[in-house]
């Protein structure tokens, strides 16, 4: 009984049943297709490029909703398609950030969902810096900051606001060091503000430790944020509450302002309302008084459930929009130099390609291929993988056969008599 099992099995190889080796689509990241840079410098590595594949493939496992153990955050980079190959292409960007707890883990981010997905892997990618991870807190750190930087920031070249001097209140910078992600809402009283980090993400995390102070403006009497970064970058910021009948943030005008800076901790503890300054300014021609408060609220990440509703509510909100795999036929690789545009580019028609990709899966394996026409390339592309063919044809008396070339496998196969009238059906400007 086992020989003829074996015997079988023999067979089946010969034949090619059922192998990987025969199957004509077979996507994989294209990293030629992608631009690679880091998202804190803007820098791009000469190697990045060759870095896609990981950084894409590292984003596939199953999502998880915490880190166990302190967080490490490394490098973070943004991927963006050299290419834009449909007006509305969910799979364009990427934005991944490698992170070490008790295990190692990725955040991602895509048009695909609305909240950063966190996922764990088996290793650090080697193109990493190890030596340049930031450890972050599981809240926001919070504590005064000293006269002596005050000084040098009122010397600052942002101690200006379009050209109007901002004067800092003595006593009022704080350092502020958050975690992977979430907000920090800022009040008023009762009014809603807009603080400087509102709203938390993992690359924030290569900034370190901020200062932040205020200011003030006598002549339009108006408060101001003074920023700066760990790296040394400034600004200045307005002071602005949400103003519904504006439906934004707006400045508010503060009389008279005086600043007092009453934090009382080193936590944002998430939920918790805490005071950081009391302004008193005047009203009416009274003097009054106005708590300035932060809370934090910890950031979500997605689960399998959010990405499911996010990406069903996409569809729904965007019935007629191609959604993938995309078809092309181009005279050169879309590296980039390449334009999508007619007639440099052909784009198979309409918006399900499920027969057309039939046709190629249907395609038979061959030992010699056809000749190249005007458009030598034809490339799949599904979600973050894509796949590039040599496309050639022979011509016969009462039809077109036609043949793509996997040229990294040196295999050629021949779409079927229909497979190849489905081809055609889909790219109508192609001449037989």
């Amino acid at each position: 009984m086992k020989r003829i099992v074996f015997i079988l099995c023999m067979v089946g190889l010969l034949v090619g049943c059922g192998t990987r080796e025969t199957d004509v689509v077979q996507l994989d990241y294209m990293p030629e297709h992608w631009v690679v840079r880091d998202l804190y410098s803007g820098r791009m590595d000469a190697k990045s490029e060759t870095w896609a594949s990981h950084i894409l493939g590292a984003c596939t496992g199953e999502p998880i909703t915490q880190i166990e153990g302190d967080v490490t955050v490394f490098n973070s980079y943004a991927l963006n398609r050299k290419v834009m190959i449909s007006d509305y292409d969910q799979n364009n960007y990427k934005l991944v950030t490698f992170l070490k707890g008790k295990q190692n883990y990725t955040i991602c981010y895509d048009g695909d969902y609305s909240k950063m997905k966190l996922g764990k892997i088996d290793d650090l990618p080697d193109f990493l810096d190890l030596t340049s991870g930031v450890e972050v807190p599981h809240v926001p750190l919070i504590k005064v900051g000293t006269k002596e930087e005050e000084k040098v920031a009122e010397q600052s070249d942002p101690s200006e606001y379009l050209g109007m001097p901002i004067n800092l209140f003595e006593e009022t910078m704080v350092h502020v060091t958050t975690p992977l992600n979430g907000t920090i809402g800022l009040t008023i009283g009762e009014q809603q503000g807009l603080f400087p980090i509102s709203f938390i993400e993992p690359y924030n995390a290569q900034m370190g430790t901020a200062k932040i102070a205020l200011g003030y403006n006598d002549k339009l009497k108006q408060a101001y944020f003074y920023f700066e970064a760990t790296n040394g970058a400034t600004s200045i910021q307005p002071f602005v509450v949400w103003d519904e009948d504006e439906f934004g943030h707006e400045p508010i005008q503060f009389e008279g302002l005086q600043v007092e800076r009453v934090l009382q901790t080193d936590t944002l503890d998430p939920g918790v309302k805490t005071p950081l300054y009391t302004f008193s300014y005047m009203k009416n021609g009274k003097r009054v008084k106005a708590d300035v408060s932060l809370t934090y609220t910890k950031g979500e990440f997605a689960t399998k459930e959010t990405i499911d509703e996010d990406i069903t509510a996409n569809i729904i909100a965007n019935p007629s929009v191609p959604r993938g795999p995309f078809f092309f036929l181009h005279k050169t690789p879309l590296d980039g130099a390449a334009t999508l545009e007619y007639p440099d580019t052909l784009r198979a028609v309409g918006i399900d390609m499920s027969d057309l990709m039939n046709a190629f899966e249907e395609a038979e394996p061959v030992d010699r291929a056809g000749e190249v026409g005007d458009y030598p390339l034809l490339t799949i592309i599904e979600g973050w993988k894509g796949q590039e063919f040599q496309l050639s044809f022979k011509k016969r008396s009462k039809k077109v056969d036609v043949y793509v070339t996997d040229e990294t496998r040196d295999q050629t196969f021949k779409l079927t008599s229909a497979g190849a009238e489905t081809f055609f059906s889909y790219f109508p400007d192609l001449k037989k």
